[in-house]
């Protein structure tokens, strides 16, 4: 898992900022090397590492970092395949929220290597849901807030998502779909448009 976030963490820096701050991490990481290869094992001390260090040199909280990390892996126009897995989960935000359970299944048959964590969704009232990865990181809540908040632009949905404290190690999240179709979302086709047309 580390591989893809470090690889993504990778894209986002050198798109948002370019590539002289993504040097500049990777200097002082000492790490030898232009980048980092996504099915490559890397451990969480390194990601650490290069996580407090771009926070640093871009002088952003670390928070906000992640959290547009997880913004960049669903809107990167370059890499269109993490949009696509998530938006084959349904035709709405609601949709797509229940079928957020087996995302690690459909990542798995996308990407044999992808070991995400086990996600659980939990209805708590009328269009409000608890999400948890009891196994996930604590970074990862945010990066996984920065994903929901993109998915429901991309859904044209209103939305209100905040941290949920865990008995135990892990992350969930509390949302709140307020309005399920607020704003024109974008486009989305089951097949690429070269595929559609081939």
């Amino acid at each position: 898992m580390f591989g893809l976030l470090l690889r993504a963490f990778q894209s986002y820096v050198c798109t948002t900022f370019g590539p002289r701050p993504w040097g500049q991490v990777l200097t002082q990481v000492g790490f030898m090397g232009e980048g980092f290869e996504p099915l490559l094992p890397y451990d969480r001390p390194l990601f650490d590492r290069v996580l407090a260090t771009a926070a640093e040199i871009l002088e952003r909280p670390v928070e906000t970092v992640l959290e547009d990390l997880g913004t960049h892996i669903v809107t990167n126009p370059a890499y269109p395949a993490p949009r696509r897995l998530l938006r084959f989960g349904g035709a709405t935000y609601g949709d797509f929220l229940l079928s957020l359970e087996e995302l690690p299944d459909r990542a798995r048959l996308a990407l044999p290597e992808a070991a995400l964590p086990p996600v659980m969704l939990e209805e708590t009232g009328p269009s409000q849901y608890v999400l948890s990865c009891p196994l996930a990181l604590p970074a990862l809540g945010h990066v996984l807030t920065g994903i929901l908040r993109a998915m429901a632009d991309d859904y044209g949905a209103l939305v209100v998502i905040e941290p949920e404290p865990l008995p135990d190690p892990g992350v969930a999240l509390s949302i709140r779909l307020h309005e399920p179709e607020f704003a024109a979302g974008r486009s989305f086709r089951l097949a690429p448009r070269d595929a559609a047309h081939g």
